[in-house]
């Protein structure tokens, strides 16, 4: 077994999908139907279930990420189908960005990139209802931090 012989100075902020503060937040368990990633939004699919958002799908909340590593059907980064997907619909949490955003810009979720952007909606870019930027992000692929207050539909 080899050995680490090099360290990062410092310890990453967060990653995708992680809780970014310790305010007041709302999550749920869903049961994913196909691959999630951490920090994606989400849509419902029937009674229990969630699915990656898609155009015209009823968005509930964001994936939250796991600390440990994948069972079942998931990746280190995401949800398997079958998995119990813990949901987000109020709160804070890290995402990355697909291109420079600022501070209380709404944000829409890229299906092409998986990452959130400022872009116009299309068929490529579906808007997540009640996000908005909490911090700024830098540029593409940066990690800033997204707030959401879901609005039901």
């Amino acid at each position: 077994m080899a050995y680490q012989t090099t360290y990062d100075q410092y310890q990453a902020p967060g990653y995708p999908g992680l809780l970014a503060n310790m305010e007041e937040w709302n999550g749920l368990t869903r049961t994913a139907s196909a691959t999630i990633v951490f920090g994606a939004p989400v849509q419902r699919n029937g009674d229990r279930g969630c699915a990656p958002l898609a155009s015209g799908g009823e968005f509930i909340g964001i994936a939250r990420a796991r600390h440990f590593s994948h069972m079942g059907g998931g990746t280190s980064d995401g949800y398997g189908a079958g998995d119990n997907v813990a949901v987000l619909d109020a709160g804070v949490v890290w995402a990355l960005a697909d291109a420079a955003i600022t501070v209380g810009a709404a944000v829409n979720f890229n299906t092409t990139s998986g990452r959130y952007t400022t872009a116009a909606t299309s068929g490529t870019v579906i808007a997540v209802p009640g996000a908005e930027a909490d911090t700024a992000a830098t540029g593409s692929g940066s990690l800033f931090k997204v707030r959401l207050r879901r609005i039901p539909s």
